[in-house]
């Protein structure tokens, strides 16, 4: 008995679906991973200007005299101001390398954004060269400045903001 060939039909559905599968992995495993594997997918945006509130990266924690230490881990030692905000300096240096605000609405972006504002605020305060991804079950929008090596990023829920973390692109977290 002779075998049949395998048909073209059935050769093209099966590489429809394996390129459809993988294209679908790739844009899971993006949407999850970590922050540092989106910045070759977007163009730079300019934050070397950026703040939260009155603080800048790379300021010296010197000049805020409300911070108070709290845990740290191996690379990093965090403090807690008062208004619900944590920076965060490289162990041994007193150089702000992170910024987060939680729920602090006074502290806005030098373009205005905080805590509760829309994820189209944000589009329209910074541009559209943004990434997307998720953790800790929030939607995130990214913008990079890969000339200055700085980071920041909105945490969104229901499409609101809900944290503010701005920081040089080497801190790991």
């Amino acid at each position: 008995m002779k075998k049949k060939p395998f048909s073209k039909g059935w050769s093209f559905i099966i590489i429809f679906i394996t390129v459809g599968l993988s294209y679908g992995i790739y844009h899971i495993y993006l949407y999850n991973a970590p922050r540092q594997s989106h910045y070759s997918r977007v163009s730079s945006s300019n934050l070397e200007q950026e703040s939260l509130g009155n603080i800048q990266l790379l300021q010296s924690l010197e000049s805020i005299n409300r911070a108070k230490p709290r845990d740290d881990i191996e690379r990093y030692q965090y403090y807690n101001l008062n208004n619900e905000t944590t920076v965060a300096t490289a162990r041994g240096d007193d150089k702000i390398i992170l910024i987060s605000v939680y729920s602090d609405h006074t502290m806005r972006t030098a373009r205005g954004i905080h805590v509760e504002s829309s994820s189209d605020d944000i589009i329209e305060a910074y541009g559209s060269s943004y990434y997307k991804r998720g953790e800790q079950g929030a939607d995130i929008i990214g913008y990079v400045d890969k000339i200055n090596h700085r980071n920041l990023e909105f945490w969104l829920q229901d499409q609101k903001v809900n944290m503010i973390r701005y920081s040089v692109d080497s801190v790991v977290m």
